[in-house]
């Protein structure tokens, strides 16, 4: 919590760091989402169980999920960089600097928890993955020659 008390003492040179390291992480999570969905796609070339069809199934829709949550999130970061001028301006407003302190600190947790849950999924998928190639050790991935070694 204290991290968080701290964030209203960032000068707006910081937060402005902060939100570039946000735009710049997200945009890193918008390519690995398109990553996962290309490897998701390669492991439904060969027929699955109902099983296997249903991990699948389900990655990908987090997945999806997730990349509905990141467009907004995205828009956020992006609204929140351009309002910093409200810090730069040299016109005394407290109020409006109190409250784009206020908003920084929201995005910070809201960014912070978006990364967990983003990990999470990755973590979940990457699992039923594995867990799909030791099932169907011939599963092919852009290789119908592919096998796993027992």
């Amino acid at each position: 919590m204290k991290a968080h008390k701290k964030i209203e003492w960032f000068d707006a040179s910081e937060m402005h760091e902060h939100s570039k390291e946000w735009f710049s992480e997200l945009s890193f999570i918008k390519y690995e989402q398109k990553f996962l969905d290309q490897l998701i796609q390669s492991f439904a070339i060969k027929p699955l169980d109902k099983n296997a069809l249903k991990l699948l199934t389900d990655f990908k829709k987090s997945i999806s999920e997730n990349h509905i949550r990141l467009i907004l999130l995205f828009k956020q970061v992006q609204k929140h960089m351009n309002q910093l001028e409200i810090l730069l301006d040299d016109v005394n407003q407290p109020e409006m600097e109190k409250a784009y302190r206020k908003a920084h600190k929201k995005l910070f947790m809201i960014v912070n928890e978006y990364q967990v849950v983003f990990r999470n999924i990755k973590q979940a998928g990457f699992s039923n993955l594995t867990q799909l190639l030791k099932e169907n050790k011939k599963i092919a991935i852009g290789n119908p020659e592919y096998k796993l070694r027992a």
